[in-house]
């Protein structure tokens, strides 16, 4: 297959700012203690729409040849910084938001191929990047003041085919996946409202839970708040440069179906095993771990017996696990980490079970060691060691504009040796925007994934996509 060659021209760039002015009360936002303990740091995500005609009813047919309303787009992107108007100021210290409306950048452009000519390509995870918005306007890690990092930033890639790749980078500053799933479902219902006579309701953006939740620690007295000196993210990318330097790291997504994820719970569950009813995240995640740490130790040439302890670190989502439950609508990095281990590599059951008992233990501590120093950064590698992010059932597959709910969500950017041993989950979406099962978006060293990909019992539950 020919290697893609994907151009894209920039067509304009603008700052949209709220559509009203934040009142002078509310030009000092002070985050969370959660937050407040969160990185500098941005996260990408990538929303694939086929260009299908709507109308009124919801209902379409056949290509639209219509343009894109990008004014509508712009107009419910400006209202809805309003209700979000923290997203559009910037940060002045560890702690807290200027809200003076600076706003956030749009970007529109043109790519030089059919959206699917992407999305089939082997390497469409090395040529994301070029479809995210530019790397001048996010850059954090120390790169530049904080006070110069935009908080979001948009941009509306537009294909031959008439389809659109709505890209995003967000600030893990302020918003977890969740939060995330709440700006952008926000906003589309703006743009479907003023597009259609549908009545549509808006689910408000709560920040105010959050803060009564998690109220603000103050910081320390004469000690600089700015994070200039405490960059945990830049010191441990700096320290691990050399030896990134010399390996090779590829990413591969797989999908799991939901006729797969449920053969694939009957065989998790053994007689020896307590565990009965394991979750999709539970059976997949445990069926992931147990492959992956198996290829790197046969890379490694590291008998099982020899293989040493496994461990795999997540974060969970806790709004729901709280008493009383937090709004879904909540604002900010309401999760917590959770750690699973396992002392050699063993049956996929015991990994299985080690994460769902991982869970059952911090769903009883739910409150305990919060907040946390939380950094996106690889701390180093570690043989057996795993990072996975999972947004499964965060209502990024319901994000319509007006032209559908997405084809696709991918929440990667590009393909860097510092993801290595990094997992991502997402909702896999059939022809219908329905969901089938979950998508996995796996980064290994490239001998481990070559090891894993000619594993038959791996293949026979994992479909490459």
């Amino acid at each position: 297959m020919e290697e893609l060659k994907l151009e894209v021209q920039v067509i304009s760039t603008e700052i949209i700012k709220p559509s009203t002015p934040t009142p002078t009360t509310s030009k000092l936002f002070t985050l969370s203690c959660l937050d407040q303990a969160s990185a500098f740091a941005h996260f990408p995500i990538l929303l694939f729409y086929r260009n299908i005609a709507r109308d009124d009813t919801g209902s379409g047919s056949g290509p639209n040849t219509q343009p894109i309303d990008i004014t509508t787009l712009k107009t419910s992107l400006s209202e809805t910084l309003t209700s979000f108007y923290p997203l559009a100021g910037r940060s002045n210290s560890e702690s807290t938001i200027l809200c003076e409306d600076q706003g956030i950048p749009f970007i529109e452009t043109r790519v030089n191929c059919n959206l699917d000519d992407l999305l089939n390509s082997p390497r469409k995870l090395y040529l994301l990047g070029k479809i995210l918005p530019s790397f001048q306007l996010y850059m954090s890690f120390g790169q530049r003041p904080i006070d110069e990092i935009v908080h979001v930033a948009i941009q509306l890639n537009v294909f031959l085919c008439g389809g659109v790749a709505i890209s995003f980078y967000m600030l893990h500053k302020i918003l977890d996946g969740a939060s995330a799933g709440v700006f952008l479902n926000y906003w589309a219902a703006l743009v479907r409202a003023k597009s259609s006579t549908l009545n549509i309701s808006l689910n408000e953006p709560d920040f105010e839970a959050t803060i009564k939740a998690f109220p603000p620690i103050p910081p320390p007295i004469n000690t600089n708040d700015s994070g200039a000196d405490d960059n945990d993210g830049e010191k441990a990318i700096a320290s691990n440069l050399a030896y990134l330097k010399s390996i090779t790291v590829v990413g591969k997504s797989f999908v799991f179906n939901n006729e797969a994820i449920k053969k694939l719970k009957d065989k998790v569950v053994t007689s020896d095993n307590k565990l009965t009813n394991p979750t999709s995240f539970e059976a997949v995640t445990g069926f992931f771990w147990h492959h992956i740490f198996a290829a790197a130790c046969t890379a490694a040439s590291l008998p099982n017996s020899d293989s040493g302890p496994s461990e795999l670190f997540f974060t969970a989502n806790v709004r729901q696990r709280m008493t009383p439950p937090l709004p879904k609508t909540s604002i900010g990095n309401i999760i917590k980490s959770v750690h699973a281990q396992v002392d050699t590599l063993c049956d996929i059951s015991k990994h299985v079970t080690a994460i769902h008992e991982a869970i059952s233990e911090m769903n009883k501590n739910v409150l305990d060691n919060l907040p946390e120093k939380n950094s996106i950064a690889n701390e180093g590698y570690k043989l057996g060691s795993y990072r996975i992010t999972n947004w499964c059932k965060l209502g990024l597959n319901e994000v319509d504009f007006g032209f559908g709910k997405p084809n696709r969500v991918i929440p990667v950017g590009m393909v860097h040796p510092v993801l290595r041993n990094f997992i991502l989950m997402v909702d896999n979406l059939d022809v219908n925007g329905g969901i089938d099962g979950i998508e996995v978006f796996l980064f290994l060293e490239e001998k481990e994934m070559q090891i894993l990909e000619s594993n038959s019992q791996f293949c026979v539950f994992a479909s490459p996509n």
